[in-house]
């Protein structure tokens, strides 16, 4: 593999030389659909997580620019190479090299509004890319080909009609599994679901990007997408949902379950889950380390979930513990608002029966049912009371 990837880089830097002694518009040695196989199996690395393989698709795309630039109109009129030459557009190739193309006379063969349809989707024109591109079955196509284009076709349909998007999706999973468009059409099909509000579905493809991909390139961009998902569809915010995002987490590695739980503690706090918070801290403590910031988070999130009267001394050890110099503005304005709680909370005595409490409020009349609960404070107060309620009485008829 490494050898490979080492001959790659080589013909696509060193290959520069080779290209002055050849006259102008020379045909290219290696035919472009073979270069696009090469393209693709490099792509499918980076899906892996080859760093080198990123490095060498790089240097290939852009010895594929100057190559298909370079190659005579007669080289397109192999169906195969006119392929190519949309593959490359849709695979990050250069758009000047597609409009070169469509000056020719005749025009490479392919349909010329696949042509012209990648092109608007690589410029940002998705209403044009949108008309152009739905023309076409992807199944219909080469596999190679129509992979891409069912990806596209998603980029553009997604914002008016997801269900169609995550259509789209799917197919492209199926036309190239294992390779970078199946990461990508995964990684997009995730987010579309989590949309649609389509929990289950949602947790499934997680799984499975997770299990496929874990080790992709852009597995990073799949990680921060995942942590924004877990506020906007509410995972902290219901013990139901919780529930079935629960088990995805073990899915991820130590530092990103680490993150996903803080997120997911403070969500839940904020929302008053504290059941959810006092499962997810619990879970987070032993993957942070001693003196850190992930740990003085934790124990204010601890303290907050741990909130009612038989843990206030608990709760109080626990701020206490917390290093101030460890946290954010906002993470202090959380800490104070949590210590505000804590000087708040009582443990009042039991009223007697047939009261209905000690923060009921007064009411003219209303006397305990048993005379011994009454303390000399209460029965003064009850006095002055009465005989405040007899002066507005006179008051209000003079």
């Amino acid at each position: 593999m490494r050898i490979a990837l080492v001959a790659v880089l080589r013909w696509a830097v060193l290959g520069w030389t080779g290209l002055m002694v050849l006259p102008l518009h020379a045909e290219p040695v290696t035919p472009p659909y073979e270069m696009v196989r090469t393209l693709q199996s490099l792509q499918a690395q980076v899906a892996q997580g080859n760093s080198q393989a990123l490095a060498a698709q790089r240097a290939l795309v852009m010895r594929m620019e100057k190559d298909f630039m370079d190659a005579p109109a007669l080289v397109w009129q192999d169906p195969r190479n006119a392929r190519a030459a949309v593959v490359h557009l849709l695979s990050g190739g250069h758009p000047a090299v597609m409009r070169e193309l469509l000056k020719f006379d005749p025009l490479p063969m392919v349909d010329v509004d696949l042509m012209n349809g990648a092109l608007a989707y690589v410029e940002g024109r998705e209403q044009q890319a949108a008309e152009l591109l739905s023309r076409f079955d992807p199944r219909e196509l080469p596999p190679s080909l129509g992979g891409h284009v069912a990806l596209a076709l998603a980029a553009v349909t997604v914002r008016d009609q997801p269900e169609t998007a995550l259509t789209y999706l799917g197919l492209a999973r199926l036309l190239l599994p294992g390779s970078l468009v199946e990461e990508a059409a995964l990684r997009r099909e995730v987010f579309v679901a989590g949309t649609l509000d389509d929990i289950e579905r949602f947790q499934s493809l997680s799984i499975t990007y997770l299990r496929r991909f874990r080790n992709s390139i852009y597995a990073p961009d799949f990680r921060r997408r995942f942590m924004m998902a877990i506020d906007t569809l509410g995972f902290a915010q219901s013990p139901e949902k919780f529930a079935l995002i629960e088990s995805l987490f073990n899915e991820f590695d130590e530092d990103t379950q680490r993150t996903l739980y803080l997120r997911m503690a403070r969500t839940a706090l904020l929302h008053g889950q504290l059941d959810i918070v006092r499962k997810v801290v619990d879970r987070a403590f032993p993957l942070a380390m001693g003196g850190t910031r992930e740990e003085a988070l934790l124990k204010l999130y601890k303290a907050g979930g741990a909130m009612d009267a038989q843990n206030i001394k608990l709760v109080r050890d626990t701020l206490w513990s917390v290093d101030k110099t460890l946290l954010e503005p906002n993470e202090l304005d959380l800490l104070d608002a949590v210590y505000s709680v804590l000087n708040s909370v009582r443990h009042w005595p039991e009223p007697p029966a047939r009261v209905i409490g000690e923060f009921s409020s007064y009411r003219p009349g209303n006397k305990p049912a048993d005379p011994k609960w009454i303390t000399p404070v209460m029965s003064r107060a009850n006095q002055l009371l009465t005989e405040t309620d007899k002066l507005l009485e006179q008051a209000g008829n003079p």
